[in-house]
């Protein structure tokens, strides 16, 4: 029976870490591909121009292994003066090489266990790295996420849909995938970082070229398949893929509160920094007026408007033409609430201009505050919670 056992922790899911030479050596140069033999490398006459060499290594496609092996990129780059630099990217995701699967979620005390293993690995791999290094390794891309198990009747789907509604800007796009199996993924794309809701578990059964993880373990999609119970289990990520935008998003008032340049496996292996990410991810999402007014709870009619009317007959509200804000009011809250920020705006934008979409939005805000005691859809209300805990979903098949 697949019982959730909930504890403390959190998910760091996939990270890519960069070592210099020589805090590396590379005792099997013919498993990349080219060949990254680097005695080799410093003497060879290069071409006019040249300024980068890549090598890599992937996992096997059919590995057998208990720990899921890393994908590997060597390169050679050389600097203003000439020099030739050498650099090792190991990108991997920590569960997978810890458990094979990415169900189970990690605990601060699992660091070293990892640390461990991922030396072993590189070492059957033809990489010779001390653990230092590895805990000194500087994070260049992450993803960070956490398994949301819903509550019966409540599916996935039910939350993506929600989602869906969302106002995110037009800085992000949005895109609803829906796969065959009746599966879905929420995307909401940006330059700096990426937002995807779907769910785990059909993700997990879905081919490998259609699931949003398409790096994972046979025997992950046959642990699921065998198991009687299924619960509904929505998967939320936050990806980074670039040095450069997680630095900046870690330097937020509310996570480091700091300028930061770099930052370690070590220092990013931590359950608290990790919530706060998520955190502040899900609050982008989430707490501008229009997305509060298109997340709230389905309600009636009349007590949609009677919340509106309440709001003023305060002696500070019942103004001239207060009638008519409330009617504008109650129509915007139905638009919004009902067909979604986006369909709304496209449609404003379209037939009107951008600027009478910005005045709209604006007054959106004193809408959200008229109603801002109705709560929100049950759906969002549980993610929410699940995010505030930040407990640990462990899979028992």
């Amino acid at each position: 029976m697949n019982t959730p056992k909930q504890t403390p922790d959190y998910m760091l899911d996939t990270v890519a870490l960069k070592i210099k030479y020589p805090d590396f050596k590379v005792t099997n140069p013919h498993f990349f591909s080219p060949s990254f033999d680097i005695s080799r490398l410093k003497i060879i006459n290069l071409p006019m121009g040249f300024k980068y060499w890549k090598c890599v290594q992937n996992p096997p496609k059919n590995d057998i292994t208990i720990h899921k092996h890393p994908r590997l990129t060597g390169s050679m780059r050389l600097d203003d003066t000439g020099n030739r630099n050498f650099d090792l990217v190991i990108e991997f995701s920590v569960p997978k090489l810890l458990w094979a699967q990415s169900l189970q979620e990690l605990a601060d005390s699992d660091f070293e266990r990892t640390v461990g293993i991922l030396v072993s690995v590189l070492r059957m791999m033809g990489v010779e790295v001390t653990s230092e290094t590895i805990r000194k390794a500087v994070v260049i891309r992450a993803h960070f996420g956490k398994n949301i198990p819903l509550p019966s009747p409540t599916t996935a789907q039910d939350a993506l849909q929600k989602l869906y509604k969302a106002d995110v800007g037009r800085s992000k796009h949005i895109n609803m995938r829906h796969w065959d199996n009746d599966g879905q993924a929420l995307y909401f794309y940006a330059s700096s970082r990426n937002s995807i809701f779907y769910d785990k578990l059909r993700d997990i059964a879905t081919p490998q070229n259609k699931a949003v993880d398409k790096d994972k373990f046979k025997q992950e999609k046959q642990m699921v398949l065998g198991s009687k119970n299924q619960p509904e289990l929505l998967r939320y990520e936050v990806r980074f893929g670039s040095q450069q935008s997680l630095n900046a998003f870690l330097g937020d008032k509310t996570i480091l509160a700091r300028k930061v340049t770099s930052i370690t496996f070590q220092e990013i292996f931590n359950r608290e920094l990790c919530q706060k990410i998520v955190l502040k991810d899900w609050r982008d999402i989430v707490s501008g007026p229009t997305s509060q007014l298109a997340l709230k709870m389905d309600k009636p009619t009349e007590e949609i408007f009677d919340a509106i009317i309440i709001s003023y007959l305060s002696p500070g509200n019942k103004k001239a033409h207060s009638l008519n804000r409330a009617l504008q009011d109650f129509a915007v809250y139905t638009l919004i609430n009902k067909c979604g920020a986006r369909k709304v705006r496209d449609r404003v934008e379209r037939h009107w201009s951008k600027k009478s979409w910005q005045r709209l939005n604006t007054k959106m805000a004193k809408t959200a505050e008229s109603l801002k005691m109705l709560p929100p859809d049950s759906t969002i209300s549980d993610i929410q919670i699940a995010l505030d805990k930040f407990e640990k979903y462990d899979w028992k098949p």
